[in-house]
């Protein structure tokens, strides 16, 4: 007789642990420092993605932080795909956390940490975010970041939310850089999901798509004109950051003296040579100010160079359509210094 009110019971407890996850939705929502609001759910096909005053659900729940709000805001055809540039610690891993968190917490029925929202529904959220190996396996760091990244080509659809940070980083610079534009391009024009992709690959800015349509973010700091500090403002502003302020960040970290200044020389050296070519790096020639005429043809030239068949010409005629647009933007440089003293040092590479 007891055994006939199992099925009764089993009712009884799904019923009791769906009231228990609703209820904490609810105190989440009414008790954080900060009230969640509901959000507006989208058909899964709709190309907007807008998060208010997004906050990262557990560090705002801390004692003795005072969470700094952040708005994300993805379009179709506009800013579908988002490059964040700016310094370590400087907010943008928390950033792609809180945006992933708002979507996966949307979904499950709960309120957002948001001051508004319009969410589309999401088949998956991938995430690429922080290093890691496993030695049991003989995965490398880069090995291990590899291996997400091919899920996330394999597994992602146009319904997909991505999240991507500091990926590349575990090679040679040119290897890395290589990588992040070659993933960031098929995601653009193959998987055609909205997506975050933090970089310390300033040239990845560069990147152009007008099927998903490429936004530049930067997280804001404010440097001491006086001292040189760096002070993290945790802000998430249009536009691209140019400097990764590694060398501040390790003063952060109360490095000793003479080795800040020590890196501090060889960054120095090292970005005269690289933009100069002046032998060694003590007499190399400092590029020009970069300039939003010179960044805008130099990305039409990398464009129209991109988009040559060159595998389906000839030889000779690749060379030519390849040399005639080199010709082109020579002749472009001797009006834009900018655009003049990225192309000397190309050559001199």
């Amino acid at each position: 007789m007891a055994a006939t009110f199992v099925p009764v019971w089993e009712e009884a407890a799904g019923i009791v642990s769906r009231l228990d996850v609703l209820a904490g939705f609810a105190d989440l929502a009414a008790s954080a420092p900060t009230p969640y609001v509901r959000p507006d759910m989208l058909p899964a096909d709709e190309g907007e993605l807008e998060l208010v005053g997004s906050r990262h659900p557990c560090l705002e729940a801390l004692d003795g932080v005072s969470f700094v709000p952040n708005d994300c805001v993805m379009r179709r055809g506009e800013s579908w795909f988002q490059i964040i540039t700016g310094p370590n610690m400087g907010g943008k891993s928390t950033y792609l956390r809180q945006v992933g968190c708002c979507i996966v917490l949307a979904q499950a029925g709960c309120f957002v940490p948001c001051s508004s929202a319009r969410i589309p529904i999401r088949d998956a959220v991938f995430a690429r975010v922080g290093a890691g190996d496993c030695q049991l396996r003989g995965v490398s760091t880069f090995m291990a970041e590899m291996l997400e990244t091919a899920a996330i080509l394999k597994g992602a659809s146009r319904r997909s939310l991505i999240l991507v940070d500091e990926l590349g980083r575990g090679t040679s610079t040119y290897d890395g850089f290589g990588l992040a534009w070659a993933i960031s391009e098929h995601l653009c024009e193959r998987v055609g999901a909205p997506v975050l992709f933090a970089t310390h690959f300033h040239e990845l800015t560069a990147l152009t798509s007008e099927a998903a349509g490429v936004a530049n973010r930067h997280v804001e700091t404010a440097v001491d004109p006086a001292t040189g500090r760096l002070t993290m403002l945790y802000q998430v502003r249009e536009g691209h950051c140019d400097r990764s302020f590694g060398v501040h960040v390790a003063e952060h970290a109360r490095f000793p003296a003479a080795v800040v200044a020590a890196a501090r020389e060889k960054a120095a050296e090292l970005e005269d040579f690289s933009v100069g070519g002046g032998g060694g790096g003590t007499g190399g020639k400092k590029r020009a100010v970069e300039s939003d005429k010179g960044r805008t043809r130099l990305k039409r030239f990398l464009t129209d160079f991109a988009s040559l068949p060159l595998d389906d010409l000839p030889d000779a005629e690749a060379v030519a359509r390849a040399s005639k647009l080199v010709e082109e933007l020579k002749a472009d440089a001797d009006d834009e210094p900018y655009v003049s003293s990225v192309l000397e040092a190309a050559l001199l590479e």
